[in-house]
């Protein structure tokens, strides 16, 4: 059933970025951090990116879910710069893709994520609805690839 959810998940972020349903081969999540690794090969982000991501990342204390969180948010930041959007449908998409990826098992788990979550999210795009730059996107992209990487890395 796990993996049934994952594959939901994934091929609905494919959906909402790319427009079609693709053929997906489904890998379980790997439960160790080195093998999430190995898997994303996130290159180190710049000094100010781990500063502002790192707190947020502190948050999640489980490996498992810095595993999954870290695959969740690097798969994010790949697609984030090829969709077209405005800030709410990108917001929307995020929230939609987290509960069909997680269910359940993530709500109130670590006090403070999902607010240093829109945090990040504010920082770069504001409050305010508008259709997303381009380098408002590779700024996003950026930023969660950081957070996938302190996640793994930085912990």
């Amino acid at each position: 059933m796990k993996i049934l959810k994952i594959g939901v998940a994934l091929g609905l972020l494919w959906f909402v970025f790319y427009g079609s349903v693709p053929s997906i081969n489904i890998n379980p999540i790997p439960d160790e951090v080195d093998e999430v690794e190995e898997i994303i090969n996130v290159e180190k982000p710049s000094e100010k990116i781990i500063a502002q991501v790192k707190p947020v990342a502190d948050l999640v204390k489980e490996t498992e879910d810095k595993a999954k969180l870290a695959l969740f948010n690097y798969e994010f930041a790949e697609r984030v710069k090829n969709y077209p959007s405005d800030v709410q449908q990108l917001n929307d998409v995020y929230t939609e893709a987290a509960k069909i990826f997680f269910g359940n098992t993530q709500a109130n788990k670590y006090p403070g994520f999902s607010d240093g979550l829109l945090s990040l999210f504010k920082s770069v795009v504001s409050d305010e609805n508008h259709v997303l730059t381009t380098d408002e996107k590779d700024a996003l992209s950026n930023l969660f690839k950081g957070l996938a990487w302190a996640l793994v890395e930085g912990s």
